[in-house]
């Protein structure tokens, strides 16, 4: 059985080709830096130089497959809208085209619990309604869903993953924000301290999507992936600043002063090149409290999480610190805590 991995050098789809390797399954990498390649073809990985915005990219490269993990993804700032939207969704729809072809692989569609837009929710079921939140990152992830969905009714074997705010070794984004606004003394809670907010360590993605890639009963399923925690903006970043010998942030902000500044924002960002002082993404997961249920995935997967952020938070600020520490497979609950290998790891952890 081979596995390809689109995104293979990302946070998550290393992360993945790491435990892949680690099971001993055959591995099939689709890459757009070459200068990448050499190392995972060092590690027994089949490596294809290529671009998910490019159709035929795809038709040789299913030959022999059986699952394709999707985390290729255009993400950060830096994009525009209309990358994302070429790389996010025009990618999807290459890959489910290729795909749709009699005997083809299964696909496990990496999307976003931020799919249900920027509101509360408790509990929030994959029977929600999607919401757009004028979040390119988090919209552009709703038209891929629907896409899937037309794909997988007209015979495509599609599964669809939707984690919670993923953190861990190798995080390029998500924790090395929040890390950098509490060591300048700019972080600022949002309405409160007490939002919920849905979280889940990167190892417990691989672990979700992998069951997914393998469960017959998951084709044309959705499932939400987190924790399964309760935990609060505060005490997550309480114990963070924690770990980083830093003061814990007390600031708590009314929601509506960022909520119009992303307003206004919107209207000037035409005429202003540098970032936003907070984006609609970092408006959800501060100001909005959020419980994600994961019972679907527990009861038709057997998902079950095995780092919380206690130990996952300990684990990834070490990391950072030490890059240096060894290498980590990932395929037991001690290895999953250890820094990964330097082969693999971005030039910059906290850029």
């Amino acid at each position: 059985m081979i596995n390809l991995v689109t995104g293979a050098t990302g946070f998550v789809g290393s992360h993945l080709v790491d435990e892949l390797l680690a099971q001993g399954q055959p591995v099939r990498a689709l890459i757009r830096d070459p200068d990448k390649a050499g190392r995972l073809r060092q590690r027994g990985v089949e490596v294809v130089l290529g671009d998910v915005r490019s159709p035929e990219v795809f038709p040789p490269i299913l030959e022999g497959v059986q699952v394709v993990y999707h985390c290729a993804a255009a993400v950060g700032a830096h994009f525009s809208k209309r990358e994302i939207y070429a790389t996010n969704l025009a990618g999807v729809r290459h890959l489910l085209d290729a795909a749709r072809r009699p005997g083809r692989a299964r696909v496990v569609l990496l999307s976003s619990v931020n799919v249900l837009g920027t509101r509360d929710l408790d509990p929030a079921t994959e029977d929600l309604p999607c919401r757009y939140s004028r979040d390119p990152a988090a919209d552009v992830k709703i038209e891929a869903e629907r896409l899937a969905g037309h794909y997988q009714r007209q015979g495509t074997d599609v599964a669809v993953i939707r984690p919670a705010f993923i953190y861990g070794p190798r995080d390029p984004h998500n924790l090395p924000k929040l890390i950098r606004a509490i060591q300048r003394g700019k972080f600022a809670f949002l309405g409160s301290r007490d939002n919920v907010v849905p979280i889940v360590h990167v190892s417990d993605v691989v672990q979700a999507m992998l069951l997914a890639g393998r469960t017959p009963a998951a084709s044309g399923r959705v499932y939400h992936i987190t924790d399964g925690s309760r935990t609060t903006i505060g005490d997550f970043v309480d114990y963070l600043a924690q770990q980083l010998g830093c003061p814990a942030p007390r600031k708590v902000l009314p929601y509506f002063v960022p909520w119009l500044g992303c307003q206004v924002f919107d209207l000037v960002r035409l005429f202003i090149k540098k970032p936003a002082p907070i984006n609609r993404a970092g408006l959800r997961f501060l100001g909005t409290s959020r419980y994600v249920d994961t019972s679907r995935a527990r009861q038709e997967l057997g998902y079950a999480p095995r780092i919380f952020y206690r130990e996952g938070i300990a684990a990834a600020v070490r990391c950072m610190k030490e890059p240096h520490q060894g290498e980590g497979s990932w395929s037991n609950h001690s290895q999953r805590l250890n820094c990964v290998s330097e082969s693999l790891l971005p030039s910059k952890t906290t850029g």
